[in-house]
């Protein structure tokens, strides 16, 4: 039996232009596919960076102050004694100057960031009046009397408490102690914190005024 063989013609050049076309126009979208994607995974690439290096927080931003050593640059521009608080390493400084304000001669203070994310103020006025201590408290009142510091160097401070209505505000609980020559205050944004740092305070006034 014989077998029949079948053949195909010379292929028609419009068919041949279409088939090339079609197979240039699959590379193309396969090649714009691979561009697409490594466009893609180079911008995750640049957000994850900016990520890292922008959004996450840097403790180091934040520099910190020898308010001790500063302290004793400053004393000939003070009339008086600055009080330097002696705290322990989980206290640190990101403040320490003395400025000229309405209400006072001149005044040194200094801004602490302490344990549980506590901010404290220490700002003594030399030769300042009532208003100079307003501006700290709020015009508040005073609350009560209170004794900080170590027996028995203890000193009386004067206590402004507005916890319940400014809750973690930076002068939500303040302290103010009067002295010969200046007045000290001690606020922050909690009792725990404010009182540590007048407990130090109060214990190095006493014993400078042994001195």
């Amino acid at each position: 039996m014989a077998k029949t063989i079948i053949t195909s013609g010379p292929e028609d050049p419009e068919a041949k232009a279409a088939r090339v076309a079609k197979a240039r126009a699959e590379r193309r979208a396969r090649q714009n596919m691979r561009n697409l994607i490594w466009s893609l995974l180079a911008s995750l690439g640049i957000v994850a960076l900016l990520v890292i290096v922008v959004v996450r927080p840097d403790t180091n931003l934040v520099q910190e102050i020898d308010w001790q050593e500063v302290a004793a640059q400053s004393a000939d521009q003070l009339p008086g004694e600055p009080v330097v608080p002696r705290l322990s390493e989980l206290w640190t400084a990101n403040r320490a100057e003395v400025s000229q304000e309405p209400g006072a001669e001149i005044t040194w203070s200094i801004g602490l960031l302490g344990p549980e994310d506590s901010y404290v103020f220490v700002d003594q006025g030399f030769g300042a009046n009532e208003a100079w201590v307003a501006q700290r408290v709020e015009q508040s009142q005073s609350t009560r009397d209170v004794l900080l510091g170590y027996a028995p160097n203890q000193v009386q401070w004067r206590e402004y408490d507005r916890t319940d209505v400014d809750p973690g505000g930076l002068n939500a609980y303040v302290v103010v102690l009067e002295q010969d020559d200046s007045i000290v205050v001690v606020g922050g944004t909690n009792a725990k914190g404010v009182n540590e740092v007048a407990n130090e305070v109060s214990w190095h006034l006493a014993e400078d005024s042994r001195r």
